[in-house]
């Protein structure tokens, strides 16, 4: 009697395969990522000094300037993804002609407006992402980016108070100013600190002591500084009459502050730049806005295909990328001016309908019309 092993299924990814996406959807994908990649390093290199400034004049570290980075993903990523998929998809679709691939696909009885519907659908789910980045993501990263820079300085100014500096540091908390000198030895932690008040019942009082702490007793924006054995002078402003300069000292002084005496709160009211995209309210300006951006991503990819037909084999073939760039931006900008205008006039739906039809419409009717074009390879080229 014969004994069969049982057989073990394998797990795997339910990949789909559909030929136009194994012809074309790694190719165009991984292009796709990697000028993404090298945009988004090429603006935050950009963005690095300045933000690199900041952390240091706050008295940040290499993991605050990451944390600061962070945030200008996003806007990079909104500026990019048009153009990526517009470089990503005619280099693609060209390679995969060249090699005759779309010819092979064409003979198996693949229609070329499958190409077509492939790089539209995954320019609408760029462009859908695109919406998602403008209208959240991206209003999100601005009112974290305010709120870390305001949080970076404030640690930054309790640091200086609670440890002190090398170098003298002045800070004033609710009109009394502290003046504190660096420490004279290196077995010293911290140096003198002298006390201001402008006004303590119409006379000004300086104090200095050599034995300071800051401690942080509950609640814990509450802050104390602790002065021992000072030195205190007072006296009135100048007058007419001459008043005796009162010199006396004391064992202990203290003053009780919180972080938002010394440095103003940020305010936790969004901005207009920080605004969350909300369908319910009555905005169609920023609608259209954020709408019309979302649909360059698919105008990028369907120019892109447009770009590989008028260029054809002969010269138009180097200038066909550019031009179609150049294209994309002139309509974006022409088209925001013309939309903005009529946003005021005519309903939203409308708007968005309209909108549709100028960014997708041209080059969608151009294919249509010479969209057979794509399957054949360039002359001289197998």
């Amino acid at each position: 009697m014969s004994y069969q092993r049982p057989s073990k299924r394998r797990f795997a990814l339910p990949l789909p395969r559909l030929p136009i996406v194994r012809v074309l959807g790694k190719p165009l994908i991984l292009r796709l990522l990697l000028l993404l990649l090298v945009i988004e390093a090429i603006f935050l290199a950009e963005s690095f000094t300045t933000l690199m400034e900041h952390a240091l004049r706050y008295g940040g570290t290499a993991r605050d300037v990451l944390h600061l980075l962070s945030f200008k993903t996003p806007e990079i990523l909104d500026l990019a993804l048009a153009i990526s998929l517009l470089i990503a998809t005619y280099f693609a679709t060209q390679d995969a002609r060249n090699r005759g691939e779309l010819v092979i696909l064409a003979t198996a009885g693949i229609h070329w407006a499958r190409v077509i519907a492939f790089v539209l659908a995954l320019g609408i789910f760029g462009g859908a992402l695109s919406f998602l980045n403008a209208g959240l993501i991206l209003p999100m990263a601005k009112f974290g980016e305010r709120l870390a820079l305001a949080d970076l300085q404030k640690n930054h100014v309790l640091s200086r108070i609670q440890n002190g500096s090398p170098q003298t540091t002045v800070q004033t908390i609710r009109d009394t100013t502290f003046i504190a000198s660096p420490p004279r030895a290196a077995t010293q932690t911290r140096g003198q600190l002298f006390v201001f008040q402008p006004n303590v019942t119409g006379n000004w009082r300086l104090a200095l002591s050599q034995d300071w702490q800051v401690t942080d007793p509950a609640p814990a924006d509450t802050h104390t500084i602790t002065l021992q054995s000072l030195s205190v002078l007072e006296a009135p402003y100048p007058n007419d009459q001459i008043k005796p300069l009162n010199r006396f000292t004391t064992t202990q002084a203290s003053f009780a502050f919180q972080m938002s005496d010394a440095l103003p709160a940020p305010s936790h009211i969004r901005t207009t730049a920080e605004q969350l995209l909300d369908l319910n309210t009555n905005e169609p300006a920023q609608l259209t806005r954020l709408f019309t951006r979302a649909l360059m991503v698919p105008m990028a990819g369907l120019l892109a295909l447009a770009a590989l037909v008028v260029g054809g084999a002969g010269p138009w073939r180097h200038a066909a990328l550019p031009l179609a760039a150049l294209l994309m931006m002139s309509c974006d900008v022409a088209s925001r001016a013309l939309l903005a205008q009529w946003s005021i006039l005519i309903p939203t739906p409308a708007i968005l309908l309209l909108a549709t039809l100028l960014y997708l419409g041209p080059p969608f009717a151009y294919l249509l019309w010479r969209g057979e074009a794509l399957m054949t390879p360039q002359r001289g080229r197998t």
